[in-house]
């Protein structure tokens, strides 16, 4: 299949597989991702034939996260901008949340923000060693855009602490708290994800479906739609209704490379964290 603008999308036998690629760019999110995402998982929920779909990125991270930079192409962050751009993003992610296939994703180096989103959202998720897990919009004044099922995976308190601190969960910690399925030496990812995914393959017609269903329609009756759609307006909400911070007048004077030293370095000063 063609390739789009900011992802590539190819069918194989009966995978399909979704990259990612802003490589340098870490794979940061666009708007314009999060359209071509739907569009492609839209046309996989209409083929039958593909059985297993993979989420990637290109490159050495999964995704940074939403691309928080300056230039020509970035629109102004309006609240009607910021109640479409988390439209498009909730869009998406309930697609892989209601997609009849399985979709499996592959992890490495950083999966951030609306990456992590996206790797919640995923039935399976498989990661390399060198990943790692957070939500960075936290430290920016956003209002933790994790995905809402992270809840029912991780607990109260972890989650909690997450919303709260805004730090990063590496990949040991992110086995033991049931973020991910396995953790992979790095050159061996693809080879594991593929085995998996073969293995996914051989079950008799009709059983991925029925048995993605029947997992997803018990966090249905559980409350997941509701509180996906609390967050996704309390998101919309909260950077509609912020100030300005720290971070966006370095980032309007100095640039957002400038910015994020200050921000790294001002947290550091504490060591509360890694």
């Amino acid at each position: 299949m063609k390739d789009s603008t900011q992802i590539s999308f190819g069918v194989a036998e009966e995978v399909a597989t979704l990259t990612l690629r802003r490589a340098h760019k870490l794979n940061a999110l666009t708007d314009q991702i999060n359209l071509e995402l739907f569009d492609a998982l839209n046309r996989i929920a209409e083929t039958p034939a593909i059985k297993v779909v993979v989420l990637s990125g290109e490159g050495r991270a999964f995704s940074a996260g939403y691309d928080v930079g300056e230039g020509p192409d970035m629109p102004e962050r309006t609240p009607a901008y910021w109640k479409y751009h988390f439209f498009l993003a909730f869009q998406t992610l309930r697609r892989i949340w209601s997609l009849p296939q399985p979709v499996v994703a592959k992890v490495r180096g950083a999966c951030l923000g609306g990456g992590m989103a996206l790797a919640m959202a995923s039935d399976l998720t498989y990661a390399s060693d060198d990943a790692f897990f957070g939500d960075a919009e936290i430290k920016f004044g956003g209002g933790g855009n994790m995905f809402p099922v992270l809840q029912w995976i991780i607990g109260f308190k972890k989650l909690s602490e997450l919303q709260l601190t805004g730090r990063n969960v590496y990949a040991a910690e992110a086995l033991e708290l049931g973020m991910v399925n396995e953790i992979i030496p790095g050159d061996d990812l693809d080879r594991r994800v593929d085995q998996v995914v073969r293995h996914m393959c051989l079950l008799p017609d009709g059983t991925l479906v029925r048995n993605k269903a029947s997992v997803r329609r018990w966090y249905e009756q559980m409350g997941v739609g509701a509180v996906i759609t609390a967050n996704e307006q309390s998101s919309a909400l909260g950077l509609s209704t912020s100030g300005e911070t720290e971070f966006t007048r370095i980032s309007k004077r100095d640039g957002v490379s400038a910015a994020l030293r200050w921000q790294k370095g001002h947290f550091s000063d504490v060591g509360a964290f890694k």
